[in-house]
């Protein structure tokens, strides 16, 4: 089985797909980097649905369905396509890495802010994309969305 952090960017998104990721490797900053990939290879809309497939497929064939969480992926997703705004974020990994910060080092701190434990807990937010309850999520860069539209 291959190792997430020893791979390039198209790489990780393959054997995501193919199944020869070593699950044990695929960390926060792997989900963070393949969640970018999505966000840059294609359009808003698109990425959402493919990634949550790839991902959702990859854990469950590593025996971890019970670990994903439908709005905490989304939006994170979202808050990583707020950072695209800058040609650099999308172009540089590590530019994106130092733009967003707060991503890596305290995701679930910063989801706390958008959203309450109640809403983060419920089925449903586990099953499907719930709206933020506290605060509105910063919208993704427009670039990423054909005509501007989702």
């Amino acid at each position: 089985m291959l190792k997430a952090s020893t791979l390039g960017h198209h790489e990780l998104h393959q054997t995501i797909q193919d199944g020869t990721l070593d699950g044990d490797s695929f960390d926060h900053e792997s989900h963070v980097r393949l969640a970018w990939y999505y966000l840059v290879n294609w359009p808003y809309q698109q990425a959402i649905e493919k990634f949550n497939v790839d991902f959702l497929h990859f854990i469950s064939d590593a025996g971890a369905a019970g670990k994903y969480h439908r709005t905490i992926t989304d939006a994170l997703l979202q808050l990583i396509a707020s950072h695209l705004d800058d040609p650099q974020c999308r172009s540089d990994w590590n530019y994106f890495k130092r733009d967003a910060r707060p991503l890596f080092e305290d995701a679930s701190g910063l989801l706390q802010r958008f959203y309450s434990s109640r809403l983060l807990a419920s089925d449903e937010a586990r099953n499907s994309f719930q709206t933020a309850d506290l605060k509105d999520l910063p919208e993704p860069y427009p670039g990423l969305i054909p005509d501007g539209r989702e």
